[in-house]
């Protein structure tokens, strides 16, 4: 029978393991990618996302129908999923169309009868490219006014969503030989909306309407979400990987966060327009000032003077100013992960939060050590009234991973665990040398 002793111990230990790893709420998917081709990929990932949601298939169909109406679906396969289509690189393609040998799929483009096409497939990889309705936010902060001395960058994505989609959150992490790239999404959508790579480059999509048609013909139309992963995989540093970013053009407007491990910019990127570098420093719109040293913010629309006006609604205008407001830091206030946290958390005003009903995930990435901070809504889709986000660990190999070791933090709590132990023992021991 255990004692008293031995059962405060046990207890100790369990709460100090607890309070310094604590596990992963999304699935991982780990996938060996080195020397493999898109097929491969595709196979061991399509097989395993179906072993883990055996009713992917339905789930992704209802979602669709939730999401547009059937003659509005056959337009978008039509008239841009079939023009993208031939853009996409080639292994990307092998590999949507391997996830899919490996699930049950229908012949028939018929939203909403529980089955799931491979053009209704095409259709949710390649949502932001040619349906819209994304909304998202973010914050960033580097240099002397980061307690890390290095950038941490916050993301909220905000999309349409229900039960079934909810339920689908998942992260895949693509091993490659030089580096892995980390997509935070959904399982089966190999597109990135949010990932990085162990280089510590990030990036993240965010929709910004100009109030364009989208392009008939879409001639020349690219998909952000696959080329965001091909930097992912190509790039190390947001010069180079907005380099490549510029070239395309995409069917509609958006802005990309990016961060690396010395900065975090914005590249604005409106439809059929030259996209331009946002940094702290840019001369920007008089309406959307900003005048923050080592910090910057997006939201759905653009702000630099270069860029057309699309900053018209009120939502947009609050969540820039309130990032304004929130974005006190200095040498010395400097940023912790926790206040970015708390500033993707803010909901100061009901109708206008940047932590919102329709918020999925919101991040915080630190790129120097590469470590990930995650909140993932729950698939009732109702918030917890305390949201917090948890540390994503074992991501990345270990060779790719950063040489600082532990975290401070967390390196504190093993040695005090492993101390409070130590005198747990010898108390127990000195007390029966007694008897």
């Amino acid at each position: 029978m255990k004692t008293m002793t031995q059962i405060r111990l046990y207890s100790l230990i369990w709460f100090l393991i607890l309070s310094f790893e604590v596990s992963a709420t999304l699935p991982v998917f780990h996938v060996d990618a080195k020397e493999q081709t898109g097929v491969g990929i595709g196979t061991t990932l399509g097989k395993a996302f179906k072993k883990q949601f055996p009713e992917i298939e339905k789930k992704y169909d209802t979602y669709l129908a939730s999401f547009v109406d059937q003659k509005q679906f056959n337009e978008w396969v039509q008239k841009r999923v079939n023009v993208i289509k031939p853009n996409i690189d080639p292994a990307y393609r092998d590999e949507v169309n391997a996830i899919a040998s490996t699930w049950t799929l229908s012949s028939q483009d018929q939203l909403g009868d529980g089955f799931l096409s491979e053009n209704e497939f095409w259709v949710i990889q390649l949502i932001p490219d040619v349906g819209r309705q994304t909304n998202c936010s973010g914050f960033g902060v580097w240099g002397n006014f980061s307690a890390l001395n290095s950038p941490i960058v916050g993301r909220n994505m905000d999309w349409y969503t229900n039960e079934e989609f909810r339920s689908l959150q998942a992260i895949t992490v693509y091993e490659y030989d030089n580096q892995s790239i980390v997509n935070i999404g959904f399982a089966g959508y190999i597109g990135v909306v949010s990932g990085f790579n162990s280089e510590g480059l990030f990036v993240a999509h965010l929709d910004s309407a100009i109030g364009k048609a989208y392009p008939e013909p879409p001639i020349g139309d690219d998909a952000i979400v696959f080329d965001l992963r091909k930097v992912l995989e190509t790039q190390k540093r947001i010069s180079m990987a907005a380099r490549d970013l510029s070239k395309p053009q995409y069917g509609f407007s958006h802005n990309i966060l990016m961060a690396d491990t010395f900065d975090v910019q914005v590249l604005e990127q409106p439809q059929g327009q030259q996209a331009h570098l946002r940094s702290n420093t840019s001369p920007l719109r008089m309406e959307m000032s900003w005048g923050k040293v080592n910090k910057i913010a997006v939201v759905n629309c653009f702000v630099l003077k270069s860029s057309p006006a699309n900053c018209m609604s009120t939502l947009n205008r609050y969540r820039w100013h309130r990032f304004k407001t929130l974005a006190q830091f200095n040498r010395e206030n400097q940023a912790q992960v926790k206040d970015v946290s708390k500033i993707m958390f803010d909901t100061a005003n009901p109708h206008q939060k940047i932590f919102n009903q329709k918020t999925v995930q919101s991040m915080v990435f630190t790129p120097k050590d590469k470590r990930l901070y995650l909140y993932s809504v729950p698939i009732s889709g109702i918030h917890s009234t305390h949201p917090m986000m948890q540390e994503i660990i074992d991501l990345l190999p270990t060779a790719q991973v950063s040489k600082s070791g532990l975290n401070p933090i967390t390196g504190l709590l093993v040695i005090a665990s492993l101390l409070l132990v130590g005198v747990v023992i010898v108390g127990e021991r000195h007390k029966y040398s007694k008897r």
